[in-house]
């Protein structure tokens, strides 16, 4: 396998500038303003302030703890996988009450918390006084009262939503193959007399991945009867909970390997609240086949970061056929499938992706998008063992922090800058603008207030980083994993480095007073 590549440094007077800016940027009053650093090109983006275009969910950018994290059973293995290493291992139950965890996770609210993934159609529900403690066949795992309380107790103390994947599989079917509700409606029960903070259930976990993932093929029409039982037991148990599904799973390049999603929505669309869907833009090498192998360098090409349109328009096209009136969700994503890819999916080369995701789902309309994970493996937005937050948990963080829930539409006149523009949370207009380019780059933004800017530049020197710094300073949490404020910096302008990303907020225009 070969080596990625690393990008060049930046210009060592970029970052000289860069530094006399930060300098001139902290001056006590009265003294001179801060210099307007050079830049090695202007690009243009403009922004339309007349239209809110969508409006997403104040939970748009969500996260997920999988299902065999909660259960103890096999999650991807954290260390990098080889042909001699298992790429799943037997996991501890995941601990929800690690006060760092709380901590850090607590500025990431409001979010879903969907609890699902591959083996969430592998558990027992079993909340007895007496719990099973061997899962019996075809189950792998049994999800008990000590499994689900600590996990919905965080939830409610965070100001998070529960969304949760129950099992679709063979273990709750009859010998016709036809979907049981006694699970399910122990768990809905469970839920009920708790008065857990759970939205929405999603009958299942990527059913056309069935076939591989569980040795047995559940056709659309038996899934549609699924649906109409299950939101029949939703009506009777937990009235206010939606329903989602089918979770169906896109793979880069290829999308559905066996076309599922619109003869599962033709069957049972009628029953959805939600539709969801499942991306990773790349794989990992645990994967057993890979589309496209993640290297830090490959989601630094436009072309790459555009492929999620093409199935984004073919989810879309078929839930306004046949679930007109639900929300499209891409209800789980990732850097990278299997577990992410170490020193990919971990490091400041995932941040670009990330944020380039979110801005581009909530410019199409999509009202969520949940990652994988909160912490575990290699895709965690923070180390499950450490609980030190990586650079995309940065990224969510800064998105939380200054892009709103209305979105408006912005064009870049260079397909290395990326742009996406919000009403700002608070208010003003809030650009978000990605370089991907090796050039220092001047954010020239037309039409919008030329002064009181607020800017936030996050930048690492090289993709492999495991750390970012905002405006110049390292991000770190404090020793009970307090995360620091994300302070703006003020400058009537946002030059951003090479290979960096940035936000600027302006002052009220348009639509965003």
């Amino acid at each position: 396998m070969r080596s990625p590549d690393r990008l060049p440094e930046p210009p060592p007077a970029a970052l000289l500038f860069v530094v006399l800016a930060a300098l001139g940027a902290g001056c006590p009053s009265g003294s001179e303003p801060p210099t307007r650093p050079p830049s090695d090109r202007t690009v243009t983006v403009t922004v339309a302030t007349d239209t809110v275009v969508h409006r997403t969910d104040p939970r748009f950018l969500s996260f997920a703890v999988d299902s065999s994290q909660i259960a103890g059973t096999l999650f991807w293995n954290e260390d990098p996988a080889t042909s001699e290493e298992e790429p799943e291992v037997p996991v501890d139950p995941y601990d929800f009450t690690r006060a760092r965890l709380a901590n850090l996770t607590a500025p990431l609210a409001p979010a879903f918390l969907r609890i699902g993934g591959t083996h969430a159609d592998h558990l027992l529900y079993d909340f007895s006084d007496d719990p099973e403690t061997t899962a019996p066949e075809p189950y792998q795992g049994v999800l008990t009262r000590a499994m689900w309380d600590p996990m919905a107790d965080f939830a409610r103390d965070l100001g998070l939503t529960i969304k949760f994947t129950v099992n679709a599989a063979e273990g709750p079917r009859d010998g016709d193959g036809v979907w049981l509700t006694d699970q399910a409606a122990e768990l809905l029960t469970y839920i009920a007399e708790r008065e857990d903070p759970v939205e929405v259930l999603e009958l299942g976990n990527e059913p056309n991945g069935y076939p591989l993932l569980h040795g047995f093929s559940l056709d659309t029409e038996q899934y549609g009867d699924d649906l109409r039982a299950f939101a029949a037991l939703r009506d009777q148990l937990l009235p206010d909970a939606k329903i989602a599904a089918p979770s169906v799973a896109y793979w880069p390049v290829s999308g559905e390997f066996i076309t599922y999603l619109e003869p599962a929505l033709e069957q049972g669309g009628d029953a959805l609240d939600v539709v969801t869907w499942h991306y990773y833009p790349q794989q990992s090498r645990r994967c057993p086949l890979q589309t496209r192998e993640a290297f830090p360098e490959v989601l630094q090409d436009p072309a790459h970061l555009d492929e999620i349109n093409t199935w984004a328009a073919e989810v879309e096209a078929a839930a306004g056929e046949h679930a007109p009136g639900a929300e499209i969700w891409l209800g789980e994503t990732g850097n990278a499938q299997c577990g992410g890819a170490r020193g990919v999916s971990d490091r400041w080369a995932s941040s670009f992706w990330w944020l380039d995701q979110l801005g581009l789902l909530a410019r199409r309309g999509q009202k969520v998008v949940v990652r994988q994970t909160l912490s575990g493996s290699d895709y965690g937005l923070m180390d499950d063992t450490t609980l030190t937050p990586r650079p995309d948990y940065w990224a969510s963080l800064l998105w939380k922090t200054a892009m709103g829930t209305e979105v408006l539409d912005a064009t870049s006149a260079d397909p290395t800058l990326r742009a996406w523009a919000h009403c700002a949370a608070g208010s003003g207009v809030a650009v978000l603008a990605i370089n991907l380019s090796d050039e220092v780059t001047d954010l020239a933004l037309p039409g919008l207030p030329e002064t009181g800017w607020r800017t936030w530049t996050l930048e690492a020197d090289t993709l492999e980083s495991e750390t970012v710094r905002l405006n110049g300073t390292t991000l770190q949490a404090d020793g009970n994993g307090t995360p620091p404020a994300l302070d703006p910096a003020e400058a009537d302008w946002l030059i951003l480095p090479a290979r960096s990303i940035g936000i600027a907020v302006t002052p009220a225009a348009g639509v965003c007073g």
